[in-house]
């Protein structure tokens, strides 16, 4: 006998590939189980699940995921300017409501706008606009409306991820 989400927890983590985030039910059943489930999809998948707090979410050891190298590439970039405006950048992602409009016009004005040109899905505001889609079908948007979202806890991942780049970096120029 199977926990009662099963079916929609396994679908969502490993056939979309989206966060369960808290909140749902989904994500309650898998905390409740979260034993289960970390063996379930290591010993069916070779998959590792990763639950904090307010997210789960499926890692795999592919190394070659473009679509999280560009949800890192546009996060870093939306992180920059924003502390570049004073904006509490920790606040500002958990808590706060984001018009498209003024994510386009930071990205816009960004000097890091080679970068995001080189990224085939952050080169554009029209290209951005399906990238906006793909993140709310992974659950790490939620699209209040067509002008607006905010980011849901799974932003964190890739925050942490940041974390772990600029500490290895900064071990390395001490060594």
């Amino acid at each position: 006998m199977y926990p009662e989400y099963h079916r929609e927890i396994t679908e969502s983590l490993l056939m979309d590939a989206r966060f369960l985030v808290e909140g749902e039910p989904e994500f309650t059943c898998l905390r409740e189980h979260l034993d289960f489930y970390q063996q379930f999809f290591e010993a069916s998948f070779g998959l590792s699940l990763l639950c904090q707090s307010d997210y789960a979410f499926l890692q795999s050891a592919r190394d070659n995921d473009t679509l999280s190298r560009d949800i890192c590439i546009f996060l870093g970039v939306l992180c920059y300017e924003m502390d570049r405006e004073g904006k509490n950048i920790m606040e500002e992602l958990s808590f706060s409501t984001f018009a498209y409009e003024d994510v386009e016009r930071l990205l816009e004005l960004s000097s890091f706008r080679e970068v995001l040109e080189a990224t085939k899905s952050l080169r554009d505001s029209s290209s951005r606009r399906n990238f906006y889609h793909l993140l709310a079908r992974r659950r790490l948007i939620d699209k209040i409306d067509d002008e607006a979202f905010r980011f849901t806890p799974g932003h964190k991942y890739f925050l942490e991820f940041a974390r772990g780049v600029a500490q290895g970096i900064g071990r390395e120029e001490e060594e």
